[in-house]
């Protein structure tokens, strides 16, 4: 979004969760009663110049409309209704999340594999023995998500929030 900087900042002040001026220009994550919604900020030096919207045109361009629509009403005073479906992740969607992001960081600390295994699934993983432990599902299921988990290390977390990349069973735009 291009606008004239002041006046807009100031009218979404009271909205802002969390606010970031970097050199591309003001990121902002808003707070609305249907979820939260990021914006960026391209300040335009000219007085008096008219805001436009810059949307990005590729594969969630449906996605990125219907967010500028709820920035639209937000900015109106209104509702911004809901957040559309392919940004909403079902119950599982978020335990995998959670549990992908759990490992991430164990494998980060240096945590050996079965005790990030045994403090996500089940303490009983500690006590069986290596056969059993290869057999099992949990290894299988921590290993899957292990392999998701691997989107998070070195930066994968911040293009997910950037709605850059997709990371596990999750789609941001």
């Amino acid at each position: 979004m291009r606008g004239d900087g002041g006046d807009i900042l100031s009218r979404l002040a009271p909205y802002a969760l969390a606010r970031y001026d970097g050199s591309d220009g003001v990121h902002l994550v808003l707070d609305s009663a249907a979820g939260p919604l990021r914006i960026v900020i391209i300040v335009d030096r000219q007085p008096g110049a008219p805001g436009t919207w810059f949307v990005i045109d590729d594969s969630h361009l449906a996605t990125r409309l219907a967010c500028v629509a709820r920035f639209g009403c937000l900015l109106a005073g209104q509702m911004p209704g809901p957040l559309p479906s392919i940004l909403r992740l079902s119950p599982q969607q978020k335990l995998r999340q959670i549990r992908m992001l759990c490992i991430a960081e164990g494998r980060r600390m240096g945590v050996a594999v079965r005790r990030i295994a045994a403090g996500i699934y089940s303490e009983r993983i500690l006590h069986l023995s290596r056969n059993e432990w290869r057999a099992s599902s949990w290894h299988r299921a921590f290993y899957r998500d292990l392999d998701g988990a691997a989107f998070y290390q070195n930066g994968g977390h911040i293009a997910l929030l950037q709605g850059l990349k997709q990371g596990g069973d999750s789609l941001a735009a």
